[in-house]
């Protein structure tokens, strides 16, 4: 009788131990669900932004989005004239279909053609101009918009602000002797600054 006890005691034990196992694993499962459900509900966080506006022409840029509020980028531009760099950031302070955005940009470009640069900006070329070859600019914008699918996976956007522009000639002093008939003055650098508005359209698809 005894030993039919101690059988019929190592058997509950054995049964109770495994049933314990299974709940514990169930319970680990139910705990996992929530978490890796809340991991499925994650914005992208990288992909490729293509825009186009004035004055700064067009870019691509790669995008990350660190948090679900701030939107980073940095690429290549070009405006017809030169080949450029830019990056910035954007905050997007709510995550609907529909949402606001703050957005500051700066950026550079390389050198351009003095003709180009001043047919650009809407003035007559100087005669001297053809000894100007290296214009360079930089600018720093900044804007808001308005994002279409901001917390979905294909954003597109509008953004409207105000550019501040710094554009910088090496050496003047062709296009100084050109404006004042006096071919002894000579000139390093010419910097010509101007605030205009800015506007730029585009759309980001991210990829994961």
């Amino acid at each position: 009788m005894t030993m039919a006890t101690s059988s019929t005691r190592r058997q509950r034990t054995f049964l109770l131990g495994r049933h314990g196992a299974a709940l514990t694993c169930a319970l680990g499962l139910g705990a996992a669900t929530p978490a890796l459900a809340q991991g499925s509900d994650t914005p992208h966080r990288f992909g490729l932004m293509l825009d186009a506006g004035a004055p700064h022409g067009v870019g691509l840029s790669a995008v990350l989005r660190p948090l679900p509020w701030l939107r980073l980028q940095a690429g290549p531009t070009t405006n017809t004239l030169s080949f450029g760099l830019r990056g910035g950031l954007s905050i997007l302070p709510m995550q609907t279909f529909l949402a606001p955005s703050f957005n500051v940009e700066a950026g550079h470009y390389f050198g351009s053609n003095y003709n180009e640069v001043v047919d650009w900006l809407g003035a007559t070329p100087s005669r001297a101009s053809a000894a100007i070859r290296d214009v360079t600019y930089n600018y720093v914008t900044g804007s808001v918009g308005l994002e279409v699918g901001a917390a979905s996976r294909f954003n597109f956007f509008l953004h409207l602000g105000l550019s501040y522009v710094d554009l910088g000639v090496d050496d003047a002093s062709a296009l100084l002797q050109d404006a004042t008939d006096d071919p002894d003055i000579t000139a390093r650098n010419l910097s010509v600054r101007a605030t205009m508005p800015s506007v730029k359209l585009g759309f980001i698809l991210y990829f994961f």
